[in-house]
């Protein structure tokens, strides 16, 4: 399918309507998973293997975050996070089973929208994996409570997770993306605003996949970096319901009045098939150069793709800026408020609205944080990670990753160490210090969960007497 349109119209200012969302959420996607490298500064880093040809042209359509990342390396918290503009460490639901702390009496993006305008109409699509109802915050249209199952997942059953099979409808990749199609028609049909947010179930286990995807997956030479034909194949339905998407968008067009927004829950798996290693260094990973992947603080699981498009952003535009999960909560609210209306935000926000950003093509400085730095909290031990738990803060360049139980932490320049393969904890000590008094006070200030709340610290963790082998790495 072409696209054209998307590329030929003017840049627009703010439109004094009321715009539309587009909030597309996929599922354990890595930072180099497209067959584009998302940073021109580093052009090795992308799948020379998967086909996401309609993934990037959604890129390029708006501005791409060079350094963007989930506000958690697991799923659930970073949907709280998104939702509620908060940190997982504040929200207080730091992993995606086991006892959850959060406090559910939270205002989310829906209901502030229908603050501003209360014409506005609200769907969610696929994965929720919130323990509240989404009509709670005022989805008009929704799947209910969902988590993994309803996109085909056989948690411990091995090779159905991992061997792949076939399915007409993988992930429900093309029904979601149908009705969330659908929605959009009914909305413009009414002349209503809209905010649809489409949580596909891809690309998270297991791995599923249309038999022409697989077919021609099979067909292709694999990569170095990345060679899994049912991995391959299912992240190209995922790429073809997109392509779907982006028609409907130029057929009805949207262009004028809508932003679209795209983006993943949590960095991508490091290896496939899933591995228990307990913090050994793996001696390949997905992806590379980032290290690691899901579950751990580590680039490799908190880096994602991410990229907003819409009226007055300049095409192929990039910040190299970092941001997070939690700041789309008011960066939506901002864009919606057309009229600059007074809007009453909720209290303790940790995200900041990035719209000028947006519309100054990275030039402009980012607004000051409510708090120093991005912060990720995760207290769990968990065999298929670092095994230990960790906290991280990202400052400007640098970030510091902090070892609760080991007593130890890793300070990198990213700004010249992606690979996060040069710890600078003896060279940088006062950075070290600012940056772990920083995290320390935050998580204090939140009440963060400890890790012997965990329910992780007496089996999995022994009472926390169990240490990452990690530091094998830099040791």
């Amino acid at each position: 399918m072409k696209f054209a349109l998307l590329f030929l119209t003017p840049l627009l200012l703010f439109s004094k309507d009321a715009p539309n969302f587009i909030f597309i959420l996929t599922d354990d996607q890595g930072w180099t998973s497209l067959s584009e490298p998302l940073d021109p500064r580093y052009p090795q880093a992308f799948s020379d293997f998967h086909e996401t040809d309609s993934l990037n042209t959604m890129i390029k359509m708006g501005m791409r975050f060079t350094d963007a990342y989930a506000a958690s390396p697991v799923c659930a918290p970073s949907r709280y996070s998104i939702q509620f503009g908060k940190t997982a460490a504040r929200l207080k639901r730091t992993l995606a089973r086991g006892e959850n702390f959060a406090d559910h009496n939270q205002v989310a993006i829906p209901q502030l929208l229908k603050s501003i305008d209360s014409r506005y109409q609200c769907a969610h699509f696929g994965k929720w994996h919130i323990d509240e109802d989404p009509s709670r915050y005022g989805y008009d249209v929704h799947d209910g409570i969902t988590r993994n199952e309803p996109g085909g997942f056989h948690n411990d059953e091995h090779v159905l997770q991992w061997g792949g099979y076939l399915d007409e409808d993988p992930k429900k990749v093309y029904s979601l993306t149908d009705r969330t199609i659908q929605f959009i028609k009914e909305c413009t049909s009414k002349e209503l605003p809209f905010y649809v947010q489409l949580s596909h179930y891809a690309v998270h286990s297991d791995l599923v996949y249309s038999e022409e995807s697989y077919r021609e997956m099979l067909l292709k030479k694999p990569g170095r970096r990345h060679s899994n034909v049912s991995y391959g194949a299912m992240l190209l339905d995922l790429d073809q319901s997109i392509a779907k998407l982006l028609q409907a968008f130029e057929d009805l067009d949207l262009i004028d009045n809508t932003y679209i927004i795209f983006t993943s829950d949590n960095g991508g798996m490091p290896v496939l098939p899933i591995q228990v290693n307990r913090g050994v260094p793996y001696k390949k990973g997905l992806n590379e150069p980032l290290i690691r992947g899901k579950w751990d603080l580590m680039e490799g699981g908190i880096r994602v793709p991410f990229s907003i498009s819409g009226p007055g952003i300049e095409h192929e535009s990039i910040s190299h800026h970092p941001v997070v999960g939690y700041d789309l909560l008011p960066t939506i609210v901002e864009l919606a408020n057309t009229q600059k209306n007074e809007i009453t935000l909720p209290d303790h926000l940790d995200g900041t609205s990035i719209v000028s950003e947006l519309f100054q093509n990275g030039r402009n400085s980012m607004p000051k944080r409510p708090h120093d730095g991005i912060v990720f909290h995760y207290p769990h031990y968990n065999i298929c990670g670092l095994n230990e738990p960790h906290s991280a803060i990202r400052s400007g360049v640098f970030k510091l990753v902090k070892f609760h139980i080991s007593e130890r932490s890793l300070l990198f320049d990213l700004s010249k160490d992606i690979s996060e393969s040069t710890n600078l904890i003896h060279e940088l000590p006062n950075t070290a210090k600012e940056l772990e008094n920083a995290l320390d006070a935050y998580l204090e200030l939140v009440d963060a969960e400890k890790s012997e709340e965990s329910f992780t610290w007496e089996k999995a963790g022994q009472n926390g007497s169990v240490k990452t082998l990690f530091f094998k790495r830099y040791d």
